[in-house]
């Protein structure tokens, strides 16, 4: 009978043991959406479709992207915003998501059929440190089951949601904006026919067909007309959009060209945020958001300074981008922690002549990465604590 309760406090204090170290956790997954359908898909047509990954843990993980069963080879996976370097696996924060863009390309002798792969994120089980294999860890495996139909027959038909263009300085360029849903199954390059008139009189007249929106995609066509060599006043551009040989739409477009310096420069450093685990040898990201709240389109470059424990280190700087009318751009600069320390960067956007109001951000930075009691993560004092206090209440009842 004690050799019985022996086994059973052994075991308790195993469990406890195991609870008390930080790998071996409760892991949370879900996936968004559960299920997607490419309608009308061409044999040799590529589709995209986004899917959602949530880590609803405190603890950050690796997931693994793969996919089975018919059509499943046509399926490469890619981060959000970086959609030429393929993945199978992610990694997502304790308590957040990441989106995932899925390239789907048919193959050029595929059936006219319906095809059902089913997508799967899957968490990995992390490795404990100094230990010989993985550490047991409950695997969870999400599905996103997706329904490809195959029908080979060509779909050539979008809809123009609408047309615009705004007033301009000298030098600058005039910029038409055509918003364009492709509502078929290829890629559609609309045609946009410009004429330019000033006083009823003939100025310049042009083409572009070079932009593509893949299918079931809404996305915006910016035709540009140069400026320079122009005179100033009132103008007028009539545009004409079609597909293959369709019209879709006209419009007649009143447009003024300005002296330079007409127009309001006006923007503003709406954050800054960093990105990276600030170790010493590591680079880091600092992210800076401008929002051209102006008239007329702006080049823009963050610039900051860094201090550690109160002392200037180093100056950086972003690339200059031009950030236009009414949009928010990311400036991005990097810098590489020599020391430990507090670190404190300030900074501002410098855009055509002009800056922004400064805006600061602090991270502490540490000389090694903290570990547990003995060196194994999670396992902390308390945790000892409460194995001596099992332990001895374990010998006090078999000398009873």
């Amino acid at each position: 009978m004690r050799k019985q309760e022996l086994v059973k406090h052994v075991v308790l204090v195993g469990l406890i043991l195991a609870l008390s170290c930080s790998t071996v956790q409760a892991v949370g997954l879900g996936v968004s959406p559960a299920s997607f359908t490419v309608p009308d898909a061409l044999k040799g047509g590529e589709y995209e479709k986004t899917i959602t990954a949530f880590n609803t843990a405190d603890d950050e993980g690796d997931f693994e992207l793969s996919a089975t069963g018919p059509g499943s080879e046509w399926i490469t996976f890619y981060r959000e915003g970086d959609s030429e370097t393929p993945v199978t696996t992610i990694h997502i924060k304790g308590n957040d998501k990441q989106r995932m863009l899925l390239k789907i390309k048919i193959a050029e002798d595929a059936a006219n059929m319906e095809y059902t792969p089913t997508i799967y994120v899957q968490s990995i089980p992390p490795e404990l440190e100094g230990a010989e294999g993985a550490v047991s860890q409950a695997v969870l495996r999400m599905p996103v089951k997706a329904t490809i139909q195959v029908t080979g027959t060509q779909i050539l038909k979008g809809t123009v949601k609408s047309i615009i263009t705004s007033d301009t300085e000298i030098g600058y360029p005039l910029k038409i904006k055509v918003e364009f849903k492709n509502e078929g199954n290829v890629v559609a390059k609309p045609k946009t026919a410009v004429t330019i008139t000033k006083d009823g009189e003939l100025v310049d007249s042009f083409v572009h067909d070079e932009t593509g929106i893949k299918p079931d995609y809404e996305d915006t066509i910016t035709v540009l007309w140069n400026t320079s060599g122009q005179e100033i006043g009132d103008y007028t551009a009539d545009v004409e959009i079609s597909l293959g040989s369709e019209l879709l739409t006209t419009k007649s477009l009143p447009f003024k060209i300005l002296p330079f310096g007409s127009l309001t420069r006006q923007g503003e450093l709406t954050s800054l945020t960093t990105e990276g685990d600030p170790l010493v040898g590591r680079v880091i990201k600092i992210l800076a958001d401008f929002k051209n709240t102006g008239k007329i389109d702006s080049r823009a470059a963050f610039k900051g300074e860094i201090y550690r424990d109160g002392e200037f280190v180093d100056i950086i700087e972003s690339d200059e981008m031009i950030v236009e009318v009414g949009e928010t751009s990311r400036l991005t600069s990097y810098y590489k922690i020599q020391s430990p320390g507090k670190y404190v960067v300030k900074g501002c956007v410098l855009y055509e002549g002009k800056e922004t109001g400064t805006k600061e951000i602090s991270f502490d930075v540490g000389s090694t990465k903290s570990k547990g009691l003995f060196g194994i993560p999670g396992f902390t004092g308390l945790g000892l604590v409460l194995i001596i206090t099992i332990v001895y209440a374990m010998k006090r009842r078999f000398k009873v």
